[in-house]
């Protein structure tokens, strides 16, 4: 049967946590996480080893090691995850006609029109899973469903290293069982106001008997947020083919509103990201800001530099301000991410001596011990302004 639309799911299993495996073998089956030291320290990433554990990502780091004190945490690497990114992409560029790649270690695939070369939807998952696994030594789990959302949420439910196919005209059953949380657009408050009323599967969102309350609880969305319990999801697969930046992004365990949070989130991106362009040669002649909300909706702030830049106290108040220009009172988010865009080749003398050789001892240090260890001056590890 020729699928109408089809959309394959990719999603790297603990990437961060993964590449540390790949880097250096002994460390697999370890309980590893990737942040920051504490006491300001943030885990980037958990292994699956760690997990029953309760440490997650976004959690301090100090109270990851009070949930496993046997935790063994290594520092970012950022260089290591663009190179396996790369070689990734390079994967996906070839075996597909259009890929979005929704983070550094997600991506959807439009693959309708591979289904003459591809017939069995399941064999091409495993192909993709094989190719990936060859080139990186990751493990990523793969969905395949007519609509993004149906697919992601497989891929959740079927971690880690899985495979799994949602056929059309099964995504309502696949659904109905799942909590509302799964569905984009329920986050943890609107979660507790269903479960209060008594809906407490995806299923029961199409049931009448709660039309009333739940006009109430997503007012117009109401329509919208019922196309997805039915399976119907029209959200196309978008290219994103810019390769003259540099970005990083996390999803939060749980939405937020808090803006010194989200400040600190995007300024220790900014300083790991600002210290990979120093150790390439490169500089940033702008940036991006950008966040998910409780309802999945993204937005995006640009800034320029007045220069190119790759000294992050120097960039901080253009990322700042875009990110407090962006934020919305009362939204909730789930994902932040700081792109560092325009990148070219940096100039010769963009530091002075004395600066040159203070920036060339800090990213000795960080290189040793990770990007927590110590921050340029001007953007002090204390709260933001």
């Amino acid at each position: 049967m020729r699928w109408p639309r089809q959309i394959l799911f990719g999603d790297v299993d603990a990437m961060f946590a993964s590449a540390s495996v790949v880097k250096d073998p002994s460390l697999a089956g370890k309980p590893i996480a990737v942040g920051g030291p504490p006491p300001r320290g943030i885990i980037a990433a958990a292994s699956y080893a760690v997990r029953p554990f309760g440490v997650r990502s976004a959690m301090p780091t100090a109270k990851a090691l009070q949930l496993c004190p046997q935790l063994i945490l290594l520092p970012p690497d950022r260089p290591l995850y663009r190179r396996l990114h790369d070689a990734m992409r390079a994967i996906t560029d070839r075996l597909f006609p259009l890929t979005e790649w929704s983070s550094i270690d997600e991506f959807y695939a439009d693959t309708t029109d591979l289904q003459t070369l591809h017939p069995d939807p399941e064999a091409l998952g495993r192909l993709v899973k094989d190719e990936l696994l060859a080139a990186t030594g990751l493990c990523c789990t793969i969905a395949v469903a007519t609509g993004k959302t149906v697919a992601k949420i497989a891929a959740d439910s079927h971690k880690p290293d899985g495979l799994t196919v949602v056929a059309p005209g099964t995504e309502q059953d696949f659904l109905a069982p799942r909590p509302p949380r799964a569905l984009p657009g329920i986050g943890p408050k609107t979660a507790a106001r269903l479960d209060a009323l008594g809906v407490k599967t995806i299923g029961d969102l199409s049931d009448p008997r709660w039309d009333r309350p739940l006009q109430r609880v997503f007012g117009s969305s109401l329509v919208w947020i019922r196309e997805l319990v039915r399976g119907i999801d029209r959200e196309p697969v978008v290219a994103d083919r810019d390769s003259k930046s540099v970005s990083h992004e996390t999803t939060f365990e749980h939405d937020t509103h808090d803006r010194m949070f989200l400040e600190r989130t995007l300024r220790g991106f900014l300083r790991e990201l600002a210290h990979d362009l120093r150790q390439e040669g490169l500089a940033a002649g702008g940036c991006a800001v950008k966040l998910k909300d409780s309802r999945f909706a993204i937005t995006t702030k640009h800034g320029r530099f007045a220069h190119p830049l790759n000294y992050d106290p120097d960039m901080w108040p253009t990322v700042q301000q875009a990110l407090r220009d962006l934020m919305k009172p009362g939204t909730d988010y789930r994902l932040a991410g700081l792109a560092l865009t325009s990148l070219a080749p940096a100039a010769p003398g963009l530091f002075d001596r004395r600066r040159a050789a203070a920036v060339a001892a800090l990213d000795t240090l960080v290189a040793r011990h990770g990007p927590s260890v110590i921050g340029l001056g001007g953007v002090t590890p204390g709260e933001p302004d």
